[in-house]
């Protein structure tokens, strides 16, 4: 990597840092497709190199909010039961493309899903800023209080989307957090502070299982990765001081909007 890669990286691990502390979302929604497009690193080799650069940004946050008793465990276990699995899948699927195609068409193959996956999460993203408060998974005309055990029912779903998220996460590094967060503002009324915290605990465990089995098959760039760390763990610590006094909800239209439009535009090439 040259040196003025090596600082455009930094300053983008700044960035992404900063928007991820601030709005919890946007880490490898955005990771990605710069390394890929800016930096020029092939697609199995960015979605590796993101995964252990997210694990790492992640972690801080996951233990901070089990500190703060923020976490649902059993909420994060069966997400965790479908999700890591479905993920080991999605590095076989990207490899199974690497190893059938020439560089070039795996390079095509894997701009469009990322671009495709960019869609749904900035729409995913679009619906969470605007969902009404009474949109739950019910059950007899109820709805879980999220304090005690989960029914079958609801365990089966959370499963179920954990692995689709999973798949993508897998494939593309996107996801782990805003489309993980969809899903938990549609099964289950939590506090805000809980759904963030249950989803950062279970994207980084994601992350790191993802991350290895990349590691594995020889997909990152750990040269890369610590300079992205050196603009990213200070810019997630600015990033959560910043939530304190600056809107998130807007923040996260704007970032929905940009991933749109972004992905539209690989799309369109």
């Amino acid at each position: 990597m040259s040196l003025l890669s090596e600082h455009a990286a930094t300053l983008f691990g700044l960035l992404v840092g900063f928007l991820v502390g601030l709005t919890g979302v946007g880490g490898g929604s955005l990771m990605t497709p710069f390394l890929m497009t800016a930096v020029g690193v092939p697609a199995p080799t960015a979605i590796g190199t993101d995964m252990i650069y997210a694990t790492v940004t992640k972690l801080t946050g996951s233990l901070q909010h089990y500190r703060q008793r923020s976490v649902n465990l059993e909420v994060a276990l069966f997400l965790g039961m479908g999700s890591i699995p479905a993920s080991l899948l999605g590095v076989q699927t990207l490899e199974w493309i690497e190893g059938s195609f020439d560089p070039g068409r795996v390079r095509e193959i894997m701009v469009t899903v990322i671009a495709a996956t960019l869609v749904l999460v900035g729409s995913s993203l679009v619906f969470r800023v605007f969902m009404p408060e009474n949109w739950r998974l019910r059950k007899d005309g109820k709805v879980w209080d999220g304090k005690g055990p989960m029914s079958r029912r609801r365990r089966a779903y959370t499963v179920l989307f954990g692995a689709f998220g999973g798949y993508l996460v897998g494939l593309t590094s996107i996801g782990s957090g805003s489309v993980m967060a969809i899903i938990l503002l549609l099964l289950y009324p939590l506090s805000p502070a809980v759904i963030v915290g249950t989803d950062i605990t279970h994207a980084t465990v994601l992350s790191l299982v993802t991350g290895l089995s990349h590691m594995a098959h020889g997909n990152v760039d750990f040269s890369l990765v610590g300079a992205l760390l050196v603009g990213g763990i200070p810019g997630v610590i600015v990033g959560s001081v910043a939530a304190r006094w600056l809107p998130g909800r807007p923040l996260r239209l704007i970032l929905a909007l940009t991933l749109i439009f972004v992905g539209a535009r690989m799309l369109l090439g």
